[in-house]
C-alpha cells in the first residue's frame, strides 16, 4: 500500500512538474501609438473592446520604481522621473519615512470611497516620491477626468496649490494629452474600476542600444552618400530595395482598415515596422554597404530589452494568478513580444483583431 501511494505521489509531482495543471493566462499585446492625435483614431472604441475583454491586469510601457532607482544620470527615463521628482518636491518638502504604509493607506481608503479628493491628490505626489511614475500618471488622469469637476473651492485650492495648472503638469509630462494612457489606458483602468496600472518596461540595456543605434545610423548615411554619388553602384542598388521592402504596397493600402490600432496588430505590420525601426533589417545582411554587425547589435539589445519587458508581465501576472492581461505598448514591441510570451507552454497569445 505504501509503495502504491509513493508512485501516486511520484506521478502527481511529475505531472505538476510539467504544468498539467497550470492554469492559462491570456494576454493581448496592445500595439500603441505613443502620439495620439486628436481623431486619428476612435480611442473610445479601443478602450471598450479592452474592458468588453475583461483583463484582470492592465500592464504599461512603463519602468517600476526599483528600475527607476537603479538608472544613471543621463537616460531619458531617469532625466523624466528628476523632473518629476523636483517639480513635486517644490510643495511636498519632505519625503515621509513611512511612505510605503501611507501609499497603501491611500489606497485602500480610495477603494471604499474614491472621492477622498485630498487623500488623491496626496497619493499623486508618493508615487512620484516613490518613482512609481505609471500611478502617479494615473491618478493625475483620474484628477483631471474625473475628479476635478466635484471639487469644491478647498479642494481646488489644494490640488492648485501642490500641483499648479494643466499647463504645467503638461511641461513636466505629468500629464500628456496624446498619450495612448490618456486616450485609452487610464480610461480603460477606470471602466474596469481599477485602482492599479502595472509597469513593465525594461531600461538596462538603454546604452548599448543607443551606441549601436549610432553606429548604425552613421554606416546607413555613408551607404546613401555611396548612392547618391553613383547611381548605378551595388550600394545604390541596395538602397532601392530597402526604399521598397519597406514601403506600403497597393495590396497593403487595400488591406487597411480606418483603425490604426488594428492596422498595428495585423502581421504585415510588424514586418514593415522591423524594417523602419532596423533601416531594412536582416533582409539585407550581405547587400554591398549595409551594415550588417551594427544592425545584430541593435537587435541583440533590442531583444534582450523585449525579454526583459516579457519577465516583468509573467512575474507579477503569475505572483497575482491574472486570467487575462492587457499589455500597452509601443507597436514595435507587439511581435516580438508575442512571440517570447508565447514560449510559456501556459500563456496564451490573443490577438488585438480578434476582440
Amino acid at each position: 500500500m505504501k509503495t502504491n501511494i509513493k508512485i501516486l505521489l511520484m506521478l502527481f509531482s511529475l505531472l505538476f512538474g510539467k504544468g498539467v495543471f497550470a492554469q492559462t493566462m491570456e494576454i493581448v499585446v496592445v500595439g500603441s501609438d505613443h502620439e495620439n492625435k486628436p481623431g486619428a483614431e476612435d480611442y473610445a472604441m479601443v478602450s471598450r473592446k479592452l474592458a468588453m475583454y475583461k483583463p484582470d491586469m492592465v500592464f504599461g510601457e512603463y519602468l517600476a520604481p526599483a528600475e527607476y532607482e537603479a538608472l544613471e544620470p543621463g537616460i531619458w527615463a531617469y532625466d523624466g522621473m528628476k523632473k518629476a521628482k523636483d517639480y513635486v518636491a517644490r510643495t511636498y518638502t519632505k519625503v515621509p519615512k513611512n511612505l510605503d504604509k501611507k501609499i497603501k493607506e491611500a489606497q485602500r481608503a480610495l477603494s471604499k470611497f474614491p472621492y477622498y479628493h485630498k487623500v488623491r491628490i496626496d497619493l499623486a505626489a508618493w508615487y512620484i516620491m516613490q518613482s512609481d511614475r505609471a500611478n502617479a500618471d494615473y491618478q493625475i488622469y483620474l484628477i483631471e477626468h474625473e475628479m476635478k469637476q466635484r471639487f469644491g473651492k478647498e479642494e481646488l485650492a489644494y490640488y492648485t496649490d501642490r500641483f499648479g495648472n494643466l499647463d504645467s503638469l503638461k511641461k513636466v509630462r505629468l500629464y500628456r494629452p496624446l498619450s495612448e494612457y490618456t486616450n485609452i489606458y487610464f480610461p480603460l483602468l477606470a471602466t474596469l474600476k481599477q485602482h492599479m496600472i502595472y509597469s513593465m518596461d525594461c531600461q538596462k540595456y538603454d546604452r548599448p542600444w543607443s551606441l549601436a543605434w549610432a553606429k548604425t545610423d552613421s554606416a546607413f548615411k555613408v551607404l546613401r552618400q555611396q548612392a547618391k554619388a553613383d547611381s548605378s553602384s551595388a550600394e545604390a542598388k541596395t538602397l532601392r530595395a530597402i526604399v521598397k521592402y519597406s514601403e506600403l504596397t497597393e495590396e497593403d493600402k487595400k488591406n487597411m482598415t480606418k483603425s490604426p490600432y488594428y492596422n498595428m496588430a495585423h502581421p504585415r505590420y510588424a514586418v514593415l515596422n522591423d524594417a523602419w525601426n532596423f533601416y531594412g533589417g536582416s533582409p539585407f545582411y550581405g547587400w554591398a554597404g549595409f551594415p550588417d554587425q551594427h544592425v545584430k547589435d541593435m537587435l541583440t539589445q533590442w531583444t534582450l530589452r523585449n525579454e526583459g519587458m516579457c519577465a516583468n508581465v509573467l512575474r507579477q501576472a503569475k505572483a497575482q494568478g491574472a486570467k487575462r492581461v492587457v499589455v500597452g505598448v509601443g507597436a514595435a514591441h507587439r511581435k516580438i513580444m508575442e512571440d517570447i510570451l508565447s514560449r510559456d507552454t501556459n500563456v496564451k497569445i490573443v490577438s488585438y483583431m480578434d476582440l
